[in-house]
């Protein structure tokens, strides 16, 4: 990554992997009151008016566990929002991190288990129990390590007391379906599964839907002066030498960054690769501007797209379309629940 800012991605210290389990920049600012569900779909209502009576019941224990058996007909542990791209999923969840009171973390699950790389299992769960909320966005399983790691430690939390809340693009019945051999790991998945009362969210994907075609290929000189600029391939050529723990120290000082020479990226690996990138520049609301690649749909291959990563890709497809947009470091709150461009 040192093509980036001119130098190297350096790993982050103890103290900036715990002060990074909070929500991005771009929703630093995400309340329940700056999220307007689409009233065409009862769903949105819903998952709010659920996520609110949830954050007032966490100012006790006791409340707490009353709320939990009044709204489900049983004690539960924990919501888990599904729904496709763009639906303001995440939004929702930051919105809950900072109405919760108590102790409480938030980290999107690849952060979650590169913390679990980083510090060890049994450092990573001395770090976390004793919260009362954990918060984790895009919610997944890519392979069977992740599997019994996060079921691992999601026993241990809960039997400590603390409470999920998640998004995913996949009910949690059919994580890692298409992507290993999820069959073998039923038991894990199940136990997961069984954590959760799922909240379905409706909606379409406002970022496909404010997208601006012409603006998918764009002008150089229409970046701003700051923007760094990098070729597709070489950029993939530097993801391969770095871990993604480290994505973040670089984005962050980034206003802005144009992609040349874009064209369909044929490794999986390079491509999953690219979709965290996407991910981390999405939290830091930094402009993408995809230059010389034609459609930003043609950017992975069809088998990408209808394979066990869809979801992924999906992601990071709707997100391009949203920073393609960004004129600035920040973003606002869009009328449906979103983030969506100043």
């Amino acid at each position: 990554m040192e093509m980036l800012l001119g130098r190297p991605a350096l790993a982050p210290t103890h103290e900036e992997l715990i002060a990074a389990l909070a929500p991005p920049r771009a929703f630093a600012d995400a309340s329940f009151d700056s999220y307007r569900p689409d009233h065409r779909f009862p769903s949105q209502v819903r998952a709010k008016e659920v996520l609110v009576a949830c954050a007032a019941a966490s100012t006790t224990e006791d409340r707490l566990r009353r709320f939990w058996r009044r709204s489900t007909g049983e004690r539960s542990v924990g919501w888990y929002l599904d729904g496709g791209f763009g639906v303001g999923k995440t939004h929702l969840l930051a919105a809950t991190f900072h109405a919760w009171r108590g102790r409480k973390f938030y980290a999107s699950f690849s952060e979650l288990t590169s913390l679990v790389g980083a510090l060890s299992f049994k450092g990573a769960l001395q770090l976390l129990q004793g919260a009362t909320l954990l918060a984790i966005d895009e919610f997944e399983l890519d392979d069977p390590g992740d599997t019994v790691l996060i079921s691992r430690l999601a026993d241990e939390l809960l039997l400590g007391g603390t409470n999920l809340v998640v998004t995913s693009n996949t009910l949690p019945d059919r994580l890692g379906e298409g992507r290993f051999g999820a069959d073998d790991f039923l038991r894990e998945i199940q136990g997961l599964a069984r954590a959760f009362r799922v909240l379905s969210i409706e909606g379409g994907d406002f970022r496909r839907r404010s997208f601006a075609p012409d603006r998918v290929e764009s002008e150089i000189g229409s970046c701003p002066e700051s923007a760094v600029q990098i070729e597709l391939d070489v950029l993939l050529r530097q993801l391969r030498r770095v871990h993604p723990i480290r994505y973040r120290g670089v984005v962050q000082g980034l206003e802005a960054v144009a992609i040349q020479e874009a064209r369909t990226i044929e490794l999986q690996s390079d491509a999953l690769r690219f979709c965290r990138l996407v991910d981390v520049l999405y939290d830091y609301g930094v402009a993408v501007h995809m230059q010389g690649g034609g459609e930003l749909g043609s950017l992975f291959p069809e088998s990408f797209l209808a394979g066990g990563f869809r979801q992924k890709y999906g992601r990071c497809l709707s997100r391009l379309y949203e920073l393609a947009r960004v004129e600035a470091a920040s973003i606002q709150r869009n009328g449906e629940g979103g983030p969506r461009s100043a």
